[in-house]
Protein backbone atom coordinates (compact mmCIF):
# COMPACT_ATOMS: atom_id res chain seq x y z
CA UNK A 1 0.00 0.00 0.00
CA UNK A 2 1.73 3.05 -0.58
CA UNK A 3 -1.32 5.93 -0.15
CA UNK A 4 -3.92 7.46 0.61
CA UNK A 5 -6.67 9.01 -1.02
CA UNK A 6 -8.93 10.70 1.16
CA UNK A 7 -12.10 13.00 0.26
CA UNK A 8 -13.58 14.51 3.41
CA UNK A 9 -16.87 16.36 4.27
CA UNK A 10 -19.04 17.10 6.81
CA UNK A 11 -23.14 15.63 7.19
CA UNK A 12 -24.38 18.35 10.18
CA UNK A 13 -26.32 21.67 9.51
CA UNK A 14 -27.17 24.31 12.20
CA UNK A 15 -31.05 23.18 13.07
CA UNK A 16 -33.07 23.17 16.24
CA UNK A 17 -32.90 20.21 18.98
CA UNK A 18 -35.55 19.28 21.47
CA UNK A 19 -34.12 20.20 24.72
CA UNK A 20 -33.39 17.01 27.65
CA UNK A 21 -37.17 18.74 28.62
CA UNK A 22 -38.88 19.40 26.13
CA UNK A 23 -42.44 20.13 27.64
CA UNK A 24 -43.50 23.56 28.30
CA UNK A 25 -46.99 25.13 28.84
CA UNK A 26 -47.76 29.22 28.17
CA UNK A 27 -51.02 30.64 28.45
CA UNK A 28 -53.09 27.90 26.67
CA UNK A 29 -50.60 26.70 24.31
CA UNK A 30 -48.25 23.17 24.99
CA UNK A 31 -44.75 24.69 23.34
CA UNK A 32 -41.37 22.64 22.91
CA UNK A 33 -38.03 23.69 24.75
CA UNK A 34 -35.57 23.75 22.30
CA UNK A 35 -31.36 23.96 22.04
CA UNK A 36 -29.75 26.14 19.29
CA UNK A 37 -26.78 24.15 17.21
CA UNK A 38 -24.20 25.26 15.23
CA UNK A 39 -24.60 28.86 14.07
CA UNK A 40 -28.09 29.40 12.01
CA UNK A 41 -30.29 32.53 10.70
CA UNK A 42 -32.70 31.78 13.17
CA UNK A 43 -35.15 34.11 11.76
CA UNK A 44 -35.37 32.17 9.06
CA UNK A 45 -36.94 29.27 10.81
CA UNK A 46 -40.17 31.17 11.63
CA UNK A 47 -43.55 30.99 10.06
CA UNK A 48 -42.69 27.60 8.82
CA UNK A 49 -44.23 24.34 8.16
CA UNK A 50 -41.94 21.89 10.69
CA UNK A 51 -41.40 18.13 11.43
CA UNK A 52 -39.77 16.57 14.17
CA UNK A 53 -37.26 13.98 13.51
CA UNK A 54 -34.50 11.55 14.75
CA UNK A 55 -33.04 8.81 16.56
CA UNK A 56 -34.83 7.08 19.44
CA UNK A 57 -33.65 5.32 21.55
CA UNK A 58 -35.62 2.53 23.22
CA UNK A 59 -35.83 -1.06 25.21
CA UNK A 60 -35.20 -4.11 23.79
CA UNK A 61 -35.65 -6.69 26.54
CA UNK A 62 -32.40 -6.04 27.79
CA UNK A 63 -30.72 -4.47 25.08
CA UNK A 64 -31.20 -0.78 24.01
CA UNK A 65 -32.03 0.04 20.18
CA UNK A 66 -31.45 3.04 18.14
CA UNK A 67 -34.22 3.85 15.33
CA UNK A 68 -34.82 6.63 13.45
CA UNK A 69 -38.15 8.41 13.32
CA UNK A 70 -39.98 11.26 11.32
CA UNK A 71 -43.48 13.12 12.02
CA UNK A 72 -43.59 13.18 8.37
CA UNK A 73 -46.62 16.08 8.91
CA UNK A 74 -46.13 19.26 9.77
CA UNK A 75 -46.20 18.95 13.83
CA UNK A 76 -44.82 22.45 15.07
CA UNK A 77 -44.61 26.12 13.99
CA UNK A 78 -43.07 29.03 15.24
CA UNK A 79 -45.04 32.21 14.17
CA UNK A 80 -44.01 35.42 13.86
CA UNK A 81 -45.22 38.01 16.12
CA UNK A 82 -47.50 40.37 14.23
CA UNK A 83 -46.22 43.92 12.68
CA UNK A 84 -48.11 45.81 14.49
CA UNK A 85 -46.46 44.83 18.15
CA UNK A 86 -42.70 44.19 16.79
CA UNK A 87 -40.80 47.29 15.50
CA UNK A 88 -38.48 45.85 12.60
CA UNK A 89 -35.27 46.88 13.82
CA UNK A 90 -35.89 44.49 17.13
CA UNK A 91 -33.62 41.92 17.34
CA UNK A 92 -35.03 38.59 18.04
CA UNK A 93 -34.75 36.80 21.36
CA UNK A 94 -33.59 33.19 20.37
CA UNK A 95 -33.91 32.49 23.98
CA UNK A 96 -37.50 33.31 24.57
CA UNK A 97 -38.78 33.40 21.01
CA UNK A 98 -37.93 29.93 19.53
CA UNK A 99 -40.18 28.21 21.43
CA UNK A 100 -42.18 26.30 18.97
CA UNK A 101 -45.79 25.69 19.14
CA UNK A 102 -46.69 22.30 19.51
CA UNK A 103 -50.72 22.45 20.14
CA UNK A 104 -52.92 23.91 22.71
CA UNK A 105 -53.30 22.66 26.39
CA UNK A 106 -56.73 21.62 26.75
CA UNK A 107 -56.77 18.92 24.24
CA UNK A 108 -52.95 17.92 25.51
CA UNK A 109 -55.10 17.64 28.58
CA UNK A 110 -57.91 15.49 27.02
CA UNK A 111 -55.44 13.27 25.20
CA UNK A 112 -53.81 12.42 28.69
CA UNK A 113 -57.47 11.42 30.16
CA UNK A 114 -57.49 8.77 27.51
CA UNK A 115 -54.05 7.41 27.87
CA UNK A 116 -52.87 5.25 30.59
CA UNK A 117 -49.76 7.22 32.24
CA UNK A 118 -46.41 5.34 32.29
CA UNK A 119 -45.61 4.32 35.88
CA UNK A 120 -41.63 3.28 35.17
CA UNK A 121 -39.63 3.91 38.20
CA UNK A 122 -36.14 4.55 35.59
CA UNK A 123 -37.57 5.67 33.13
CA UNK A 124 -40.59 8.49 33.53
CA UNK A 125 -40.02 10.15 29.88
CA UNK A 126 -43.57 11.69 30.43
CA UNK A 127 -42.44 13.86 33.05
CA UNK A 128 -40.43 15.94 30.59
CA UNK A 129 -41.51 15.25 27.00
CA UNK A 130 -45.70 15.26 26.03
CA UNK A 131 -47.67 12.32 26.38
CA UNK A 132 -49.00 13.20 22.77
CA UNK A 133 -45.46 13.09 21.26
CA UNK A 134 -44.02 10.10 23.01
CA UNK A 135 -47.28 8.40 21.62
CA UNK A 136 -46.82 9.57 18.25
CA UNK A 137 -43.04 7.96 18.71
CA UNK A 138 -44.66 4.60 19.74
CA UNK A 139 -47.19 5.15 17.19
CA UNK A 140 -44.87 4.80 14.48
CA UNK A 141 -41.87 2.87 15.57
CA UNK A 142 -44.78 0.23 16.52
CA UNK A 143 -43.20 -0.25 20.16
CA UNK A 144 -44.83 0.79 23.15
CA UNK A 145 -44.52 3.91 24.71
CA UNK A 146 -43.01 3.04 27.93
CA UNK A 147 -40.33 1.35 25.81
CA UNK A 148 -39.14 4.96 24.45
CA UNK A 149 -35.68 5.34 27.25
CA UNK A 150 -34.21 9.26 25.50
CA UNK A 151 -34.34 10.84 22.10
CA UNK A 152 -32.21 13.21 20.03
CA UNK A 153 -34.82 14.83 17.61
CA UNK A 154 -34.56 18.05 15.56
CA UNK A 155 -36.66 19.94 13.59
CA UNK A 156 -36.88 20.28 10.41
CA UNK A 157 -38.75 22.16 7.31
CA UNK A 158 -41.26 20.31 5.57
CA UNK A 159 -41.25 21.75 2.36
CA UNK A 160 -39.80 19.72 -0.05
CA UNK A 161 -36.72 20.33 -1.92
CA UNK A 162 -37.29 22.06 -5.65
CA UNK A 163 -35.64 22.56 -9.14
CA UNK A 164 -37.03 26.25 -9.67
CA UNK A 165 -36.22 29.02 -12.44
CA UNK A 166 -37.72 30.02 -15.75
CA UNK A 167 -35.58 27.24 -16.90
CA UNK A 168 -35.12 24.97 -13.99
CA UNK A 169 -31.32 26.05 -13.64
CA UNK A 170 -31.97 26.60 -9.87
CA UNK A 171 -31.88 24.29 -6.70
CA UNK A 172 -34.00 25.18 -3.80
CA UNK A 173 -32.73 22.60 -0.62
CA UNK A 174 -32.01 22.92 2.94
CA UNK A 175 -28.69 21.38 4.14
CA UNK A 176 -27.03 21.32 0.70
CA UNK A 177 -24.26 22.71 3.42
CA UNK A 178 -22.89 19.94 3.64
CA UNK A 179 -25.20 17.25 2.11
CA UNK A 180 -24.35 17.78 -1.09
CA UNK A 181 -20.47 17.33 -1.20
CA UNK A 182 -20.68 13.85 1.12
CA UNK A 183 -23.45 12.96 -1.82
CA UNK A 184 -21.06 14.09 -4.71
CA UNK A 185 -18.16 12.29 -2.02
CA UNK A 186 -20.17 8.83 -2.49
CA UNK A 187 -21.04 8.86 -6.07
CA UNK A 188 -17.07 9.42 -6.70
CA UNK A 189 -15.90 6.52 -4.87
CA UNK A 190 -19.07 4.03 -6.23
CA UNK A 191 -17.84 5.00 -9.64
CA UNK A 192 -14.14 4.99 -9.34
CA UNK A 193 -14.15 1.46 -7.91
CA UNK A 194 -16.55 0.45 -10.62
CA UNK A 195 -13.51 1.37 -12.90
CA UNK A 196 -11.14 -0.14 -10.44
CA UNK A 197 -13.14 -3.32 -11.09
CA UNK A 198 -13.23 -3.40 -15.18
CA UNK A 199 -9.57 -2.42 -15.43
CA UNK A 200 -8.27 -4.60 -13.08
CA UNK A 201 -6.54 -2.21 -10.27
CA UNK A 202 -3.01 -1.71 -10.54
CA UNK A 203 -1.94 0.21 -8.07
CA UNK A 204 -1.89 0.11 -4.17
CA UNK A 205 -3.50 3.24 -3.65
CA UNK A 206 -6.62 3.64 -0.89
CA UNK A 207 -9.46 5.19 -2.00
CA UNK A 208 -11.49 6.98 0.89
CA UNK A 209 -14.34 9.30 1.84
CA UNK A 210 -14.91 10.26 5.08
CA UNK A 211 -18.27 12.11 6.38
CA UNK A 212 -17.58 13.70 9.89
CA UNK A 213 -20.41 15.29 12.00
CA UNK A 214 -20.57 18.38 14.22
CA UNK A 215 -18.31 20.48 11.22
CA UNK A 216 -21.20 23.45 12.65
CA UNK A 217 -19.86 23.66 16.27
CA UNK A 218 -15.98 23.22 16.09
CA UNK A 219 -16.08 19.34 15.08
CA UNK A 220 -14.31 18.14 18.48
CA UNK A 221 -16.38 15.21 18.99
CA UNK A 222 -15.56 11.54 18.66
CA UNK A 223 -16.53 11.89 15.24
CA UNK A 224 -15.82 14.88 14.21
CA UNK A 225 -12.80 16.13 12.13
CA UNK A 226 -10.55 16.90 14.94
CA UNK A 227 -11.05 13.44 16.45
CA UNK A 228 -8.86 10.52 16.34
CA UNK A 229 -11.19 8.77 13.74
CA UNK A 230 -9.09 8.89 10.51
CA UNK A 231 -5.94 8.60 12.26
CA UNK A 232 -7.16 4.89 14.03
CA UNK A 233 -9.13 4.08 10.70
CA UNK A 234 -5.84 4.74 8.23
CA UNK A 235 -3.84 2.78 10.72
CA UNK A 236 -5.65 -0.29 10.56
CA UNK A 237 -5.82 -0.24 7.34
CA UNK A 238 -2.58 -0.19 6.65
CA UNK A 239 -1.95 -2.98 8.89
CA UNK A 240 -5.18 -4.72 7.33
CA UNK A 241 -2.62 -4.33 3.57
CA UNK A 242 0.61 -5.39 5.07
CA UNK A 243 2.59 -2.55 6.58
CA UNK A 244 5.12 -4.55 8.69
CA UNK A 245 5.91 -1.43 10.47
CA UNK A 246 4.51 2.08 11.61
CA UNK A 247 7.25 3.62 9.31
CA UNK A 248 5.28 2.51 6.81
CA UNK A 249 2.12 3.74 7.85
CA UNK A 250 3.87 7.11 7.89
CA UNK A 251 5.62 6.72 4.50
CA UNK A 252 1.89 5.83 2.94
CA UNK A 253 0.55 9.01 5.08
CA UNK A 254 2.99 11.82 3.88
CA UNK A 255 2.86 10.38 0.63
CA UNK A 256 -1.28 10.70 0.41
CA UNK A 257 -3.59 14.13 0.06
CA UNK A 258 -6.93 14.71 1.67
CA UNK A 259 -9.23 17.13 -0.17
CA UNK A 260 -11.77 18.81 2.13
CA UNK A 261 -14.75 19.04 0.39
CA UNK A 262 -17.55 21.96 1.28
CA UNK A 263 -20.42 24.38 -0.45
CA UNK A 264 -19.00 27.95 -1.05
CA UNK A 265 -21.56 30.88 -0.74
CA UNK A 266 -21.37 32.18 -4.12
CA UNK A 267 -22.33 35.59 -4.64
CA UNK A 268 -25.26 37.59 -3.82
CA UNK A 269 -26.82 39.82 -6.32
CA UNK A 270 -27.94 41.85 -3.97
CA UNK A 271 -25.05 41.83 -1.55
CA UNK A 272 -22.32 42.22 -4.08
CA UNK A 273 -19.85 44.09 -1.31
CA UNK A 274 -20.15 41.18 0.96
CA UNK A 275 -17.29 39.34 -1.04
CA UNK A 276 -13.84 40.67 -2.53
CA UNK A 277 -14.33 41.49 -5.94
CA UNK A 278 -11.35 39.72 -7.60
CA UNK A 279 -12.92 36.28 -5.57
CA UNK A 280 -16.24 36.10 -5.70
CA UNK A 281 -17.69 32.86 -6.23
CA UNK A 282 -19.92 32.46 -9.21
CA UNK A 283 -22.57 30.37 -10.59
CA UNK A 284 -21.10 27.95 -13.78
CA UNK A 285 -17.75 29.40 -13.28
CA UNK A 286 -16.81 25.57 -11.77
CA UNK A 287 -15.49 24.29 -8.68
CA UNK A 288 -14.50 26.75 -5.94
CA UNK A 289 -10.64 26.56 -4.75
CA UNK A 290 -11.16 28.29 -1.03
CA UNK A 291 -7.75 29.56 -0.30
CA UNK A 292 -6.75 31.67 3.38
CA UNK A 293 -3.22 32.84 4.35
CA UNK A 294 -3.92 31.93 7.99
CA UNK A 295 -4.54 28.48 7.25
CA UNK A 296 -8.25 28.73 8.17
CA UNK A 297 -8.14 26.72 5.22
CA UNK A 298 -5.56 24.12 4.03
CA UNK A 299 -5.10 24.93 0.45
CA UNK A 300 -1.71 25.51 -0.81
CA UNK A 301 0.22 26.04 -4.00
CA UNK A 302 1.54 22.52 -3.88
CA UNK A 303 -2.58 21.25 -3.08
CA UNK A 304 -4.22 23.45 -5.21
CA UNK A 305 -1.81 23.11 -8.57
CA UNK A 306 -2.99 18.97 -8.01
CA UNK A 307 -6.72 19.83 -8.29
CA UNK A 308 -6.34 22.41 -10.74
CA UNK A 309 -4.55 19.50 -13.27
CA UNK A 310 -7.23 17.24 -12.22
CA UNK A 311 -9.69 19.43 -13.05
CA UNK A 312 -8.16 20.17 -16.41
CA UNK A 313 -8.18 16.47 -17.40
CA UNK A 314 -11.46 16.39 -16.40
CA UNK A 315 -12.69 19.46 -18.36
CA UNK A 316 -13.79 21.03 -15.02
CA UNK A 317 -13.57 25.14 -14.87
CA UNK A 318 -11.94 26.21 -11.13
CA UNK A 319 -12.35 29.87 -9.72
CA UNK A 320 -10.31 30.57 -6.78
CA UNK A 321 -12.15 32.09 -3.53
CA UNK A 322 -10.76 34.55 -0.79
CA UNK A 323 -12.71 35.68 2.15
CA UNK A 324 -13.28 39.53 2.40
Amino acid sequence: MSSYKIIGCHTDSPVLKLAPWSKKEATGYTQLNIQLYGGGLWRTWLDRDLTIAGKVIIKNGNKLESRYWNAVKPVVKIPNLCIHLRREEEPLQKESELKPIIGMTVVENLFNAEVTKIQDDVFKIEDKHFASLTNMIAKDLKIKREDIVDFELSLADTQPSQIMGMHNELVSAPRLDNLASSLCALDAIVKHSKVDQKTQRDHSEVNMIVLFDHEEIGSTSAQGADSNLIKEVTQRISECFGAKSQEDHFRAIRGSIVCSADMAHAIHPNHQGKHQPQHSPLFHEGIVLKINANQRYATDSVTQSILKMLAHRAGVPIQEFIIR
